[in-house]
Protein backbone atom coordinates (compact mmCIF):
# COMPACT_ATOMS: atom_id res chain seq x y z
CA UNK A 1 0.00 0.00 0.00
CA UNK A 2 0.56 3.62 -0.66
CA UNK A 3 3.34 5.45 1.99
CA UNK A 4 0.32 8.07 3.46
CA UNK A 5 2.80 10.06 5.22
CA UNK A 6 4.70 10.80 2.08
CA UNK A 7 1.88 11.11 -0.27
CA UNK A 8 -0.08 13.43 -2.75
CA UNK A 9 -3.13 13.57 -4.11
CA UNK A 10 -3.85 14.71 -7.52
CA UNK A 11 -7.88 15.26 -9.19
CA UNK A 12 -9.19 14.48 -12.70
CA UNK A 13 -12.37 16.40 -13.35
CA UNK A 14 -14.27 17.26 -16.12
CA UNK A 15 -11.45 15.75 -18.63
CA UNK A 16 -8.30 18.14 -16.54
CA UNK A 17 -5.77 17.27 -14.37
CA UNK A 18 -5.49 19.35 -11.26
CA UNK A 19 -2.66 22.35 -11.80
CA UNK A 20 -0.66 21.13 -8.61
CA UNK A 21 -0.66 17.78 -6.44
CA UNK A 22 -1.39 18.42 -2.80
CA UNK A 23 -0.01 16.81 0.14
CA UNK A 24 -2.37 13.77 1.08
CA UNK A 25 -3.15 15.50 4.59
CA UNK A 26 -4.09 18.81 3.17
CA UNK A 27 -5.91 17.82 0.23
CA UNK A 28 -9.29 19.41 1.17
CA UNK A 29 -11.17 16.83 -1.40
CA UNK A 30 -10.10 13.96 1.35
CA UNK A 31 -13.90 12.75 1.67
CA UNK A 32 -14.32 11.80 -2.09
CA UNK A 33 -17.08 13.72 -2.92
CA UNK A 34 -15.49 14.21 -6.65
CA UNK A 35 -15.36 10.86 -6.48
CA UNK A 36 -19.01 9.86 -5.67
CA UNK A 37 -20.87 12.55 -7.10
CA UNK A 38 -18.75 14.54 -9.70
CA UNK A 39 -17.34 11.40 -11.88
CA UNK A 40 -13.86 12.80 -10.50
CA UNK A 41 -10.86 10.05 -11.12
CA UNK A 42 -8.36 10.12 -7.69
CA UNK A 43 -4.58 10.01 -7.99
CA UNK A 44 -2.41 9.03 -4.89
CA UNK A 45 0.81 8.72 -5.59
CA UNK A 46 3.55 7.44 -2.51
CA UNK A 47 7.02 6.21 -2.50
CA UNK A 48 5.59 2.68 -3.04
CA UNK A 49 3.22 3.41 -5.94
CA UNK A 50 0.26 4.77 -7.37
CA UNK A 51 -3.69 3.98 -6.70
CA UNK A 52 -5.92 5.25 -9.52
CA UNK A 53 -10.18 5.23 -8.30
CA UNK A 54 -12.58 5.55 -10.10
CA UNK A 55 -16.42 4.81 -10.64
CA UNK A 56 -17.03 3.34 -14.14
CA UNK A 57 -20.41 4.64 -14.16
CA UNK A 58 -19.97 8.62 -13.57
CA UNK A 59 -19.06 10.69 -16.38
CA UNK A 60 -15.42 10.14 -15.93
CA UNK A 61 -14.10 9.19 -19.55
CA UNK A 62 -12.35 12.54 -20.67
CA UNK A 63 -11.06 12.85 -17.25
CA UNK A 64 -9.43 9.04 -17.46
CA UNK A 65 -8.24 10.19 -20.86
CA UNK A 66 -5.99 12.92 -18.96
CA UNK A 67 -4.81 10.36 -16.52
CA UNK A 68 -3.72 8.24 -19.10
CA UNK A 69 -1.48 11.18 -20.49
CA UNK A 70 -0.16 11.42 -16.99
CA UNK A 71 0.46 8.15 -16.35
CA UNK A 72 4.03 7.78 -17.65
CA UNK A 73 5.10 9.96 -14.70
CA UNK A 74 3.45 7.31 -12.23
CA UNK A 75 5.17 5.35 -9.88
CA UNK A 76 5.21 1.72 -9.97
CA UNK A 77 3.36 -0.08 -8.85
CA UNK A 78 0.28 0.81 -10.32
CA UNK A 79 -2.86 -0.24 -8.55
CA UNK A 80 -6.51 0.01 -10.32
CA UNK A 81 -9.54 0.38 -8.68
CA UNK A 82 -12.62 0.87 -10.00
CA UNK A 83 -16.58 0.56 -9.30
CA UNK A 84 -18.72 -1.59 -11.84
CA UNK A 85 -21.37 -3.96 -10.52
CA UNK A 86 -18.73 -4.43 -7.46
CA UNK A 87 -15.39 -3.02 -7.15
CA UNK A 88 -12.48 -4.08 -9.02
CA UNK A 89 -8.94 -4.29 -8.12
CA UNK A 90 -5.87 -4.43 -10.62
CA UNK A 91 -2.04 -4.28 -10.25
CA UNK A 92 0.87 -3.28 -12.65
CA UNK A 93 4.47 -3.65 -12.77
CA UNK A 94 4.43 -0.84 -15.40
CA UNK A 95 2.47 2.35 -15.53
CA UNK A 96 2.01 1.49 -19.63
CA UNK A 97 0.84 -1.16 -18.48
CA UNK A 98 -2.09 0.30 -16.45
CA UNK A 99 -2.69 2.88 -19.22
CA UNK A 100 -3.08 0.23 -21.70
CA UNK A 101 -5.79 -1.65 -19.22
CA UNK A 102 -7.77 1.82 -18.98
CA UNK A 103 -7.64 2.38 -22.55
CA UNK A 104 -9.06 -0.84 -23.00
CA UNK A 105 -11.84 -0.39 -20.27
CA UNK A 106 -12.58 2.57 -21.97
CA UNK A 107 -13.41 1.08 -25.23
CA UNK A 108 -15.26 -1.31 -24.33
CA UNK A 109 -17.54 0.54 -21.57
CA UNK A 110 -21.19 0.16 -22.57
CA UNK A 111 -23.35 2.62 -20.97
CA UNK A 112 -26.80 0.71 -21.45
CA UNK A 113 -25.73 -1.84 -19.22
CA UNK A 114 -27.81 -4.98 -19.00
CA UNK A 115 -30.04 -5.04 -16.09
CA UNK A 116 -27.80 -6.94 -13.51
CA UNK A 117 -29.96 -7.01 -10.50
CA UNK A 118 -33.40 -8.17 -9.82
CA UNK A 119 -35.34 -7.63 -6.48
CA UNK A 120 -39.19 -8.92 -5.42
CA UNK A 121 -40.43 -8.31 -1.78
CA UNK A 122 -42.15 -11.30 -0.50
CA UNK A 123 -44.06 -11.86 2.51
CA UNK A 124 -42.04 -13.01 5.70
CA UNK A 125 -42.63 -16.48 6.13
CA UNK A 126 -40.45 -19.32 7.41
CA UNK A 127 -41.46 -20.99 4.32
CA UNK A 128 -39.45 -18.98 2.08
CA UNK A 129 -37.23 -16.42 3.96
CA UNK A 130 -33.95 -17.64 5.80
CA UNK A 131 -33.95 -18.62 9.08
CA UNK A 132 -31.45 -15.78 10.77
CA UNK A 133 -33.79 -13.17 9.01
CA UNK A 134 -37.30 -14.36 10.46
CA UNK A 135 -35.43 -14.94 13.57
CA UNK A 136 -34.02 -11.34 13.77
CA UNK A 137 -37.11 -10.19 12.31
CA UNK A 138 -38.74 -11.46 15.80
CA UNK A 139 -36.34 -10.51 17.84
CA UNK A 140 -34.01 -7.62 16.23
CA UNK A 141 -31.72 -7.12 19.38
CA UNK A 142 -28.93 -8.94 17.79
CA UNK A 143 -29.10 -8.02 14.35
CA UNK A 144 -25.64 -5.92 14.34
CA UNK A 145 -23.19 -8.27 13.48
CA UNK A 146 -25.21 -9.71 11.18
CA UNK A 147 -26.12 -6.20 9.03
CA UNK A 148 -25.30 -3.30 6.92
CA UNK A 149 -25.92 -0.01 8.10
CA UNK A 150 -27.09 2.72 5.25
CA UNK A 151 -27.80 6.41 5.93
CA UNK A 152 -29.53 8.07 3.83
CA UNK A 153 -27.84 11.28 2.60
CA UNK A 154 -30.55 14.02 1.76
CA UNK A 155 -28.09 16.74 -0.07
CA UNK A 156 -27.37 14.22 -2.65
CA UNK A 157 -29.99 11.85 -2.37
CA UNK A 158 -28.12 8.33 -1.80
CA UNK A 159 -27.64 6.27 0.89
CA UNK A 160 -23.99 5.32 2.02
CA UNK A 161 -23.22 2.85 4.41
CA UNK A 162 -21.83 3.21 8.01
CA UNK A 163 -21.45 0.00 8.90
CA UNK A 164 -21.06 -3.30 8.40
CA UNK A 165 -21.31 -6.57 10.64
CA UNK A 166 -18.39 -8.74 11.06
CA UNK A 167 -20.72 -12.11 9.94
CA UNK A 168 -22.03 -10.48 7.41
CA UNK A 169 -22.11 -11.61 3.86
CA UNK A 170 -20.34 -8.45 2.45
CA UNK A 171 -17.64 -8.79 5.47
CA UNK A 172 -17.26 -12.54 4.63
CA UNK A 173 -16.50 -11.54 1.27
CA UNK A 174 -15.20 -8.13 0.77
CA UNK A 175 -14.19 -6.89 4.41
CA UNK A 176 -15.73 -4.42 6.84
CA UNK A 177 -14.27 -1.00 6.10
CA UNK A 178 -17.35 0.96 4.88
CA UNK A 179 -15.99 3.57 2.78
CA UNK A 180 -15.39 1.02 0.03
CA UNK A 181 -19.21 0.03 -0.48
CA UNK A 182 -21.40 3.14 -2.03
CA UNK A 183 -24.87 1.89 -1.68
CA UNK A 184 -26.61 3.37 -5.30
CA UNK A 185 -23.82 3.49 -7.43
CA UNK A 186 -25.12 1.92 -10.73
CA UNK A 187 -28.36 -0.03 -11.91
CA UNK A 188 -27.31 -2.37 -8.63
CA UNK A 189 -27.57 0.61 -6.18
CA UNK A 190 -30.75 2.01 -7.71
CA UNK A 191 -32.91 -1.11 -7.63
CA UNK A 192 -31.82 -2.72 -3.69
CA UNK A 193 -31.83 1.19 -2.90
CA UNK A 194 -35.63 1.63 -3.61
CA UNK A 195 -36.18 -0.94 -1.20
CA UNK A 196 -34.73 1.00 1.79
CA UNK A 197 -36.75 4.30 0.67
CA UNK A 198 -39.32 1.78 1.20
CA UNK A 199 -38.89 1.11 4.56
CA UNK A 200 -37.82 4.76 5.48
CA UNK A 201 -41.08 5.59 3.82
CA UNK A 202 -43.27 3.06 5.83
CA UNK A 203 -41.59 2.81 9.02
CA UNK A 204 -42.04 -1.24 8.38
CA UNK A 205 -39.21 -3.95 8.10
CA UNK A 206 -39.16 -5.57 4.60
CA UNK A 207 -38.29 -8.72 3.13
CA UNK A 208 -37.25 -9.41 -0.67
CA UNK A 209 -35.35 -11.83 -2.64
CA UNK A 210 -32.50 -10.64 -5.00
CA UNK A 211 -30.74 -11.89 -7.68
CA UNK A 212 -27.22 -10.11 -8.45
CA UNK A 213 -24.21 -10.17 -10.53
CA UNK A 214 -21.52 -9.65 -8.43
CA UNK A 215 -17.60 -10.24 -8.46
CA UNK A 216 -16.08 -12.20 -6.01
CA UNK A 217 -12.91 -13.08 -4.52
CA UNK A 218 -11.69 -15.35 -6.86
CA UNK A 219 -12.00 -12.67 -9.44
CA UNK A 220 -15.10 -13.90 -11.53
CA UNK A 221 -18.87 -12.56 -11.66
CA UNK A 222 -21.21 -15.00 -10.31
CA UNK A 223 -25.28 -14.39 -10.22
CA UNK A 224 -25.91 -14.49 -6.20
CA UNK A 225 -29.27 -15.16 -5.03
CA UNK A 226 -29.91 -14.00 -1.44
CA UNK A 227 -32.60 -12.98 0.88
CA UNK A 228 -32.25 -9.53 2.85
CA UNK A 229 -34.30 -8.09 5.87
CA UNK A 230 -34.84 -4.27 5.90
CA UNK A 231 -34.80 -2.92 9.41
CA UNK A 232 -35.54 0.67 9.85
CA UNK A 233 -32.98 2.10 12.37
CA UNK A 234 -35.44 3.82 15.24
CA UNK A 235 -33.98 6.86 17.77
CA UNK A 236 -34.10 10.54 17.57
CA UNK A 237 -30.80 10.44 15.47
CA UNK A 238 -31.52 7.24 13.53
CA UNK A 239 -34.68 8.55 11.40
CA UNK A 240 -32.90 8.25 8.04
CA UNK A 241 -31.15 5.04 8.67
CA UNK A 242 -31.58 1.19 7.36
CA UNK A 243 -30.37 -2.07 8.69
CA UNK A 244 -30.04 -5.00 6.62
CA UNK A 245 -29.85 -8.68 7.23
CA UNK A 246 -29.00 -10.53 4.29
CA UNK A 247 -28.12 -14.14 3.48
CA UNK A 248 -27.13 -16.50 0.54
CA UNK A 249 -29.99 -18.80 -0.39
CA UNK A 250 -32.44 -19.77 -3.18
CA UNK A 251 -35.07 -17.06 -4.38
CA UNK A 252 -38.41 -17.86 -5.74
CA UNK A 253 -38.93 -16.10 -8.90
CA UNK A 254 -37.57 -17.05 -12.09
CA UNK A 255 -35.57 -14.76 -14.62
CA UNK A 256 -35.88 -16.52 -17.64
Amino acid sequence: MLNVNQAYRLWAHQGKLQPAPTRIDEDQNNSDQPLYQEGGVRITVGTKGTEIKWLAQSPCVASLFSVINWLPQAIAPVILRFHSSGWFEEFFDKPENAAKRIEALIARSDRHFPVRTFVEEVEPSRNNVAKLLVDILENPGGADIYSVECEFNKFNNRFTVEHIGSKSPIARFYGTYPNTYPCTVSSYGDRVSAGYNAVLSSGKPRVDHVLAAFRLPDNQVHWVPYHRLILPVTGAHNSDRVRVVSQIAPITFQVI
